[in-house]
């Protein structure tokens, strides 16, 4: 939540629980985000401070895809996706196992070889496992010797390179369920959270890069978004009846341009970084329709030169008294006046036609031809 914010609705985070805790998709979901509202907006909003077509179409529609984009407040975070891992990936139904043929059989060769194949794999994903947990238990406990171990040591390394040189919180984001190694005391806690916090500690880490809020323009917030996504993460959209934060709108129209102007900067900045969703992030997890709502977010400020040119052409060809359009000839003019008098006499003459035959026909003759039409089978014309 923003300095400006604070909270509405006292239901809104176990709603974003909830979401998150689902057991069908809740393990893909990395932030569940509310829409803004503020206080203090006038009847006629005449700042547009409520942006209806943004939080209440252009929103809802994106929950449908992927998710909704993250706007920089009101807004729940899963641990692992700030952490910049990537989304866990569904599990494909078990395949089908034959019993009915005997050993020798030649049909069930194939699945006996893909079960070897799949228990050699489940050997090596244990092994993996196991050599990361050991890897764990030296960070978790400082054991000495571990410079003995290579890639005991390159591990470490890659995460001192990711998340700063804190042993108690590297180990916290190995774990999946959040938490604090049990070993720790409260004193080495209190040393590493002071260290966590120090001013430097994100020096040569990841942090502001692949980790945490991404760094290098002033709308962090939709490069952070985009990041998750391009994990594979999805996100989603929660509308309470009763609205989960609510903050303060600008009040003026300086207050209004000014931070109209900080968020299109934002944009450009986006637009001409490496982080551009026109050429960023292919061949991950992001869908291409969320891609087109990234880029339409990241180019919306370069539709203002088109707009501008649209205001002011027209004023410019009324003041000069030149136009853009070539002028019309006499024998033209005439052509288009006639043909749209014509039309407009043929339409004229067709409505009357139609009132004067319904109005003039006497109700007795209608009676007379639809009882012959009973009684003798014809045809009325």
């Amino acid at each position: 939540v923003d300095c400006d914010h604070y909270i509405n609705n006292s239901k809104a985070l176990r709603e974003a629980m909830c979401f998150m805790m689902d057991p069908t998709s809740g393990k893909k979901i990395c932030y569940v985000q509310f829409p803004q509202r503020f206080d203090g907006i006038d009847r006629h909003d005449r700042y547009s401070n409520r942006n209806v077509v943004f939080f209440d179409i252009n929103m809802k529609g994106l929950d449908g895809i992927q998710g909704p984009i993250y706007v920089g407040t009101g807004c729940v975070f899963r641990r692992q996706a700030l952490y910049g891992y990537d989304a866990p990936s569904s599990k494909k139904p078990p395949g089908k196992t034959c019993n009915c043929w005997p050993k020798w059989c030649c049909l069930c060769c194939g699945s006996r070889k893909k079960k070897n194949r799949a228990k050699s794999s489940v050997k090596k994903k244990i092994k993996n496992d196991a050599k990361q947990m050991h890897a764990l238990e030296n960070i978790e406990e400082g054991i000495e010797g571990i410079d003995n171990e290579k890639s005991s040591l390159m591990s470490q390394q890659k995460f001192e390179k990711k998340f700063g040189q804190s042993s108690v919180f590297i180990a916290s984001t190995l774990l999946e369920d959040g938490g604090l190694p049990k070993a720790a005391s409260s004193a080495t806690l209190l040393k590493e959270a002071i260290h966590v916090i120090s001013c430097g500690y994100e020096d040569k880490t990841d942090w502001g890069k692949e980790v945490g809020w991404i760094y290098g323009s002033v709308t962090e917030d939709i490069l952070t978004g985009f990041k998750m996504h391009c994990h594979g993460w999805r996100s989603v959209y929660c509308m309470p009846k009763r609205p989960a934060f609510k903050g303060s709108a600008p009040i003026n129209l300086s207050d209004r341009l000014h931070q109209v102007l900080r968020w299109a900067l934002g944009s450009v900045e986006i637009f001409f970084s490496r982080h551009c969703p026109i050429w960023y992030g292919y061949g991950c997890g992001l869908k291409s329709l969320e891609r087109f709502s990234y880029i339409n977010s990241v180019v919306y400020p370069l539709t203002s030169i088109p707009l501008i040119a649209y205001c002011t052409l027209p004023a410019v060809c009324l003041l000069t008294g030149k136009f853009i359009v070539p002028e019309v000839g006499l024998i033209l003019l005439n052509l288009i006046t006639t043909m749209s008098l014509s039309t407009g006499y043929i339409l004229g003459l067709h409505k009357h036609r139609s009132n004067s035959s319904i109005s003039t026909v006497p109700i007795g003759t209608t009676i007379r031809k639809l009882k012959m039409c009973q009684n003798y089978n014809e045809v009325c014309s």
